[in-house]
């Protein structure tokens, strides 16, 4: 009985073993169709990774011209140096700059302050006229009354001159004015007695 046990168990151990094994290619073949199907569902990123590895070969172009140019070479003290030389010769093209704008400013006002000392002086010219001329009117009144009156008594008496200016001077002729006269000096005698 025991050979028989001994036969069986070998069988279906082989039996158990097989289908053990049978069990593990069908979860194989299992896994691996899932994994083809999920092989097939995933995106294509080899655009997406062309577009990184030329944004990387630019950065990395950009990394080796910063690290060939003069600049990146410098100590730091070197480079402070050359960022004050820098800043100088900025501020020295801004002075320059500054200077020209206030020179054109002064010129300007300049220009100002002379049309405003015209017109002030044409202003001044115009008064001083005013004056002129009404001073010269007044000495023309005085000039005019009290000229005449002295040539004509410069005048010899034979030419009748104070005479003919009283004529004139009241419109009517020389005898006319006469006797008007020495009508009103008698009147006026008879009033201051």
């Amino acid at each position: 009985m025991t050979d028989d046990l001994a036969q069986a168990a070998p069988t279906d151990d082989i039996a158990q073993a097989f289908e053990a094994l049978r069990g593990e290619v069908s979860l194989t073949r299992v896994a691996l169709e899932g994994l083809t199907a999920a092989r097939e569902r995933i995106p294509d990123y080899s655009t997406t990774l062309g577009e990184m590895a030329e944004a990387l070969k630019g950065a990395a172009d950009g990394i080796d011209r910063l690290e060939r140019s003069p600049a990146a070479r410098l100590s730091p003290a070197t480079l402070t140096v050359a960022i004050v030389k820098a800043s100088v010769e900025a501020r020295a093209e801004d002075h320059a700059l500054l200077q020209e704008a206030r020179d054109a400013l002064s010129r300007s006002i300049g220009r100002i302050d002379g049309i405003i000392e015209r017109g002030q002086a044409a202003d001044q010219q115009v008064k001083w006229l005013i004056w002129v001329g009404v001073g010269g009117l007044i000495a023309g009144i005085l000039l005019w009354s009290i000229l005449p009156g002295a040539i004509a008594r410069s005048l010899p008496a034979s030419w009748h001159v104070p005479e003919w200016m009283a004529a004139r001077t009241m419109g009517m002729t020389q005898r006319d004015a006469g006797e008007r006269m020495i009508a009103s000096a008698s009147a006026s005698n008879r009033m201051q007695r």
